[in-house]
């Protein structure tokens, strides 16, 4: 091959054969192994240029199982997790060897797969890799045959016949170094082969499906669909996903979750800055609690200068509260005596309890919306225990008191 210093950057076709060799085709010219070609023209810009603009490589049909299953699920997640272990049985390798590709999945759970054998797809891109083709799709070759057309199919038979199945087939030319058969059976579907083994598979689908009307059609080369309007007609059918994707689709994906990722960490930054400041907001809380507590202790205990254990130490003043008062009697004996009668009157409020150590009283500070309601708890007292009633403040609608309970 020449050096061609106008070469076309769409003229390149690439291809690899049954034996796992990478073939290149430039313009009109045969088909050339590209580790020959590239050796000899290393430093050809022109050739680096039609590599770098080459978009598919075929891959043989042979090497590609293209199936149809039912899997049910609702969410992508489940059925796809579920996709290889419902062909186990269908496959001749175990499942962990293989790669699955989802081609299509209809509105009735119908998934359109390709499979394809995980040393095979590691062998041909390490090849793409050596030969500057990291980037490109690899693609069964039999979708270079388009769909056959129906309707031209019903046109020529009976209509009357609905059993009737069209094929699209690319028989090889008779001058052709590669005598195999592409044959298009759907739009996800088809085989590829030889003569012989194409008269084969069509003797035997006619058995199992009706009469089949195959069409002759050409191979494309730039082309996997009917739709020409599509600027990536290959896309679907393009064998590398997963880990197998080539490196444009990978920065792809990473510009696709740039912007949520961002977003993500905005959100988690602003969630730990509030978390932040709400444990500082509580610790501070917790810190003047703290303060107001040791200064209530310090003034209701003055005789205590050192506080250690604020809980236990008021605790023990309390006990020796009690210990000191007249009979044993002290605020916890009082406050047991008028508990079951406060809990008959749900309205009245008591606001705080006052401790008179050297008039041996309990102060009771109460609220209600009317005096009457204090008036009636302060007789019930009465009627087992010493007690007066001091009203405060009286309005309409609140009524504010101290209940005095004697401890003598």
């Amino acid at each position: 091959m020449e050096k061609q210093s106008n070469l076309q950057l769409d003229a390149m076709q690439c291809k690899f054969d049954l034996a796992g060799k990478l073939w290149l085709k430039l313009n009109q010219a045969e088909w050339q192994e590209a580790a020959f070609v590239l050796q000899a023209h290393s430093n050809d810009i022109a050739l680096k240029k039609a590599l770098s603009n080459v978009s598919v490589v075929w891959v043989p049909t042979e090497h590609v199982t293209l199936m149809e299953q039912f899997v049910p699920g609702k969410r992508k997640q489940d059925w796809l997790a579920a996709l290889p272990y419902s062909l186990e049985e269908s496959l001749a390798e175990p499942v962990e060897s293989l790669h699955f590709v989802v081609l299509n999945r209809d509105e009735g759970g119908l998934v359109s797969v390709a499979i394809v054998s995980k040393n095979r797809m590691q062998q041909w891109i390490t090849q793409l890799q050596v030969m500057g083709l990291a980037h490109v799709q690899l693609v069964a070759d039999c979708f270079q045959v388009p769909v056959a057309d129906k309707t031209n199919q019903q046109s020529t038979e009976d209509p009357s016949d609905s059993s009737s199945i069209a094929w699209s087939v690319a028989l090889p030319k008779p001058n052709q170094q590669d005598q195999r058969c592409l044959v298009r059976t759907g739009d996800y579907s088809g085989f590829a082969g030889s003569m012989e083994w194409y008269q084969q598979i069509l003797e035997l689908q006619t058995q199992l499906q009706g009469t089949i009307e195959p069409q002759e059609a050409e191979a494309r080369l730039t082309q996997c669909e009917r739709s020409v309007s599509s600027r990536n007609p290959c896309q679907k059918f393009n064998l590398r996903t997963g880990i197998y994707q080539a490196r444009s689709q990978q920065a792809g994906l990473l510009s696709l979750w740039l912007w949520p990722s961002i977003l993500l960490g905005l959100v988690a930054v602003v969630y730990l800055l509030t978390l932040s400041f709400q444990t500082q907001q509580a610790q501070a809380q917790t810190q003047a609690y703290q303060t107001q507590t040791e200064a209530l202790f310090k003034q209701r205990f003055p005789e205590i200068k050192r506080i250690i254990n604020i809980q236990t130490q008021a605790k023990t003043a309390f006990q020796q509260g009690a210990q000191n008062t007249e009979a044993g009697i002290g605020p916890s004996f009082l406050i047991n005596q008028v508990e079951p009668i406060f809990k008959k009157y749900p309205i009245i409020q008591i606001k705080r309890l006052d401790w008179k150590a050297s008039s041996g009283q309990l102060a009771i500070t109460l609220q209600a919306k009317q005096v009457s309601a204090l008036q009636n708890i302060t007789k019930e007292i009465q009627a087992s225990q010493s007690a007066e009633l001091k009203v405060k403040n009286v309005s309409q609608s609140l009524a504010e008191g101290v209940l005095y309970v004697d401890a003598k």
